[in-house]
């Protein structure tokens, strides 16, 4: 029997049944695989029909949900879309929050509309119930193909502010520093921004400036002036709402030129910064003779400003694009050639290197 009057498909066990004592069911067989691959070859590339066996089918999200901040009785709408190359049509768009599939949560107030984006209306927010605050993802499905998660978008709802440290009127004496407190506590942080006499102060971290709202939200003003004598006021802002501070007055005295203790308007404060971000180390002093500040990373003195380190109004620590490196311990120390006073903290940065 020639051994395609089987064929590749024929019964090849059967003829090796028959065939007991031969080889030949088995030099059929390997005649029947070396086609078979042949065949592959001359085939044209599966790789190049997005339904071939095997082959790479893409399919991935064009859009995503992005983290957002809304407030108690808003709207939030959360964008998600995907595509893919499989020809199956449009993925099956579902969400989920903290780990459980919405659509086993039945709530009037959400609605998945037509594009797939997640809506939610009146959004609800307490000390003891925040169901719509929470950790957002959307997901893709193509039925034979498999299933695609987004990136996780947190949902903030902004709450209420507080005034945790209202402004005091201070007087401070020409050529000395004044401290302008204002602490307002809220989620997200709020903004803080100063008015003087009602109208608003432009300020930003320019190492020239005199005057600088730090990071804890003070107004510091270094090397008083004459003009510096005025009424100021903080404002607090999140997208949750607004609070304004209440008028405080700063008097400026004249210079009796007599000697004056040192002492810290701020100490410095723990610190922790995100890996790649500026770090301030907030620290202010007054007395008489008007002092200088001095910086130390644990005992070594720090003395070169550059773009690494600078100071903000002559006093508090700026270090630019933080790494592990910058963790540690830093002084901060005010001197004048009677006295001198020392302040110690600490800078953690969190994140990892790449």
């Amino acid at each position: 029997m020639e051994p395609g009057s089987l064929g590749c498909m024929g019964d090849v066990w059967g003829l090796m049944e028959r065939r007991r004592g031969g080889t030949g069911g088995l030099y059929l067989l390997l005649l029947c695989w070396l086609l078979a691959t042949l065949t592959a070859a001359q085939a044209p590339d599966a790789s190049s029909s997005s339904s071939g066996i095997g082959s790479f089918v893409e399919f991935s999200f064009s859009q995503e949900p992005q983290d957002s901040v809304t407030v108690r009785g808003g709207v939030l709408q959360l964008d998600c879309q995907a595509q893919s190359d499989a020809g199956a049509g449009p993925p099956l768009l579902t969400w989920r929050k903290d780990g459980v599939m919405l659509s086993a949560v039945v709530d009037e107030r959400r609605q998945q509309l037509a594009n797939g984006s997640l809506l939610v209306q009146n959004i609800v927010h307490s000390r003891h119930h925040r169901p719509d605050e929470g950790e957002y993802q959307c997901l893709a499905t193509l039925e034979g193909l498999g299933t695609i998660v987004s990136r996780t978008a947190k949902v903030t709802v902004a709450g209420p502010l507080k005034v945790v440290i209202p402004t005091e009127s201070v007087s401070s004496y020409l050529g000395d520093t004044a401290l302008l407190r204002c602490e307002v506590s809220g989620d997200p942080t709020p903004i803080i921004r100063w008015q003087k006499n009602r109208e608003d102060l432009a300020l930003t971290f320019d190492p020239d400036s005199r005057l600088a709202v730090l990071p804890s939200g003070s107004l510091q003003v270094s090397r008083i002036q004459p003009p510096d004598s005025a009424t100021y006021r903080c404002l607090a802002d999140n997208p949750g709402s607004t609070r304004t501070g209440m008028d405080a007055e700063l008097r400026v005295l004249p210079e009796p030129g007599v000697s004056r203790n040192l002492q810290f308007l701020q100490r410095p404060s723990r610190v922790t910064a995100l890996l790649g971000t500026d770090a301030v180390l907030e620290c202010s002093a007054s007395g008489y003779p008007t002092p200088g500040i001095q910086w130390r990373r644990g005992e070594e003195m720090i003395q070169s400003w550059n773009k690494k380190y600078s100071l903000l109004v002559g006093s508090n620590l700026i270090i630019q694009s933080v790494t592990d490196d910058d963790s540690g311990s830093y002084s901060c120390t005010a001197a004048n050639k009677n006295h001198n006073i020392t302040a110690h903290t600490e800078l953690s940065v969190q994140g990892k290197e790449k």
